[in-house]
């Protein structure tokens, strides 16, 4: 049916992550560019067997990559740098500097997509490797974002219990 479609962003909210799942105070980004959202779902690595005969006997699932995404924000303020990109940010000053060596950040990302025949979809990756700088031309006609590129890792709680490193759903 149509209504299964996925099509649009609506928000991106971004976060500390919880124990395990996706955490609970996230900033909502809503100034998304256009057409800037990719995602693609987790793939199978795959290793072919050959015989002296045949190339191709046998071809084996070995593993899988992981679901990755990237998408560009604008109007990013100070604070929220510091949560994508590390660094520190002077309020008084309204002054941001980069850190010496890029960090290792791992947040929640949830995505909300534009309704299509009354329904939406909802994709969760509680446990992101993030990696996010600043992108873009200064031009009369184009603006600076942060591209914010990620890698959806498995969460796991405290307690060991792993969980889905992305789900979909439709609301």
């Amino acid at each position: 049916m149509k209504k299964d479609n996925i099509r649009g962003v609506e928000s991106i909210n971004i976060g500390a992550t919880g124990d395990g799942v996706v955490g609970t105070d996230l900033t909502a980004f809503k100034d998304i560019a256009v057409n800037s959202l990719n995602f693609k779902g987790a793939k199978g690595k795959t290793d072919t067997i050959p015989t002296e005969g045949n190339d191709s006997y046998l071809t084996l699932v070995s593993g899988s990559d992981s679901a990755t995404g990237t998408f560009k924000l604008y109007g990013v303020t100070g604070e929220q740098a510091v949560m994508l990109m590390g660094g520190t940010y002077d309020a008084d000053k309204k002054e941001w500097k980069a850190p010496k060596t890029v960090p290792s950040k791992h947040l929640s990302i949830v995505i909300k997509t534009e309704e299509v025949e009354g329904q939406s979809a909802i994709i969760t990756i509680p446990y992101a490797s993030v990696d996010a700088s600043y992108a873009g031309n200064l031009t009369k006609k184009e603006l600076l974002t942060v591209e914010v590129n990620f890698k959806a890792d498995t969460p796991v709680s405290s307690a060991g219990v792993e969980d889905a490193p992305y789900t979909i759903r439709w609301v």
